[in-house]
């Protein structure tokens, strides 16, 4: 998405002559980025060349599932109950029997014993189940809350994204987006981490050393404006 397009869906929903100019400033920004990759100095493209052959990453047994996620659920001798599940944006599966089933922030293993148990509790004797998610699932990163487009985004192979890059992708934030407490929900080493960032002090400040490098599997979290 070029900063041309970005400025114009926010001058479209702008609520303010403070928002037109953080518009001007993100989509300046932009531009920077878009001239870096038009001639990278020579460094960039030495790294590029020797990163581009990298694969996306296997789905590992640390991996948590995340909203918008595709798994496949196999019920051993089940039919009706294999079957692909998406997960929602508030991190839910529809599931025959159980109906909705919450799911997001399990590793694959603790999704599958979830399921085990509750089919085991009213519907099955010793059910077994497995579940695989898609493999670039471990490749992506989440958007929600006050975006344009909220969903979930593939990570480049060959080179990182940032949070200012990934908030252009979900197409920009909506008029009532508090910019200044924005979240990262990251998890490491099984644990969840929560990163606060101002991106107002990014759009507005310039101050592009707190735009913060994205890792697969974070969640970003652009919270409303409390009037």
């Amino acid at each position: 998405m070029t900063g041309f397009t970005i400025m114009s869906i926010w001058f479209q929903n702008a609520m303010s002559v403070a928002q037109i100019a953080a518009c001007c400033r993100l989509a300046a920004l932009l531009f920077q980025d878009a001239a870096f990759a038009a001639d990278p100095p020579a460094e960039a493209r030495t790294d590029a060349a020797t990163t581009a052959d990298i694969q996306p990453a296997e789905v590992t047994a640390e991996y948590r599932i995340q909203p918008f996620d595709t798994l496949q659920i196999t019920v051993f001798q089940e039919p009706d109950l294999t079957q692909k599940a998406k997960v929602s944006q508030q991190g839910k599966i529809s599931y025959p029997l159980l109906g909705s089933v919450q799911i997001s922030g399990l590793t694959i293993a603790e999704a599958e014993k979830k399921l085990t148990d509750l089919l085991g509790k009213d519907y099955l004797v010793h059910p077994r189940v497995t579940i695989a998610a898609e493999g670039n699932s471990a490749r992506r990163v989440i958007v929600l809350g006050q975006v344009k487009s909220p969903g979930s985004y593939e990570l480049p192979a060959d080179e990182p994204m940032t949070l200012l890059q990934a908030i252009a992708k979900s197409g920009g934030f909506t008029g009532t987006a508090a910019i200044s407490r924005i979240t990262i929900i990251r998890f490491e080493n099984g644990k969840e981490q929560k990163i606060v960032v101002n991106m107002a002090t990014i759009i507005k400040g310039g101050n592009r050393s707190k735009d913060i490098q994205l890792q697969p599997g974070d969640i970003v979290s652009v919270p409303e404006t409390i009037f």
